[in-house]
């Protein structure tokens, strides 16, 4: 905000006011409203960018897939997770929620997850993120090493999640819809803006990763 540019353009979007970025936590601690195990809904799988961090919820594209769809959106992503924290929830949330619709934003290939915890079904775990140093291991861990040494290990471990959370919903008979976040990401601030925390992308790639799960959700459903 001391950025004239900065606080120009949060000014334009209304992002100045107090309360105009609200994170509203459920009880099972994730950002959208209390599970109604009654009402159709869509499960949506992600990480800082599936949870919407920087930018008002219904300007993230799980509201705007949910609003287009008719679906109350169950957003089970959180900042920092990967495609092995997808699948765990979704392994565990689809039964429960049987939703009418799984979209899920795979995260960064190169993040995996390590549990700490038997409670598997809550967040946040410990997740490996080698792009930030993050990594919860020595460096002279020889299983860290060897893994982020071939880039195959990333590639095969969000492949591998990606085709797991799609058999989940083709046993429940679920459509599903995934997109990775990295084939998003290469969109320039100009183009696409920033969130308030101007690290993440703004509402047009939203809007825009939510016109491509729509127009998938299209030609296979028409």
């Amino acid at each position: 905000m001391q950025d004239p540019a900065h606080q120009k353009y949060f000014s334009e979007l209304g992002w100045d006011k107090p309360g105009a970025i609200n994170y509203d936590i459920n009880s099972e601690g994730f950002r959208c409203d209390e599970f109604d195990y009654t009402t159709p809904c869509m499960i949506s799988l992600g990480c800082s960018y599936t949870i919407g961090i920087g930018l008002p919820v219904d300007l993230i594209w799980p509201s705007l897939v949910g609003a287009a769809t008719g679906l109350k959106v169950a957003n089970l992503a959180w900042g920092g997770n990967g495609t092995d924290t997808c699948f765990r929830l979704a392994e565990y949330w689809i039964p429960k929620l049987q939703p009418k619709l799984v979209t899920m934003l795979a995260p960064p290939e190169t993040r995996f997850e390590i549990l700490l915890d038997t409670n598997v079904h809550h967040l946040p775990v410990d997740v490996i993120m080698p792009e930030t140093n993050s990594a919860i291991f020595s460096s002279s861990d020889t299983f860290i090493k060897h893994w982020l040494l071939n880039d195959e290990n990333s590639r095969l471990n969000q492949l591998k999640n990606c085709l797991a959370v799609k058999q989940l919903c083709a046993e429940h008979d679920i459509p599903c819809l995934i997109e990775r976040a990295q084939d998003h990401m290469s969109w320039s601030r100009e183009e696409i803006g920033y969130a308030r925390d101007f690290m993440h992308g703004g509402p047009v790639i939203h809007k825009r990763i939510a016109e491509k799960m729509l127009n998938d959700w299209r030609e296979k459903h028409t």
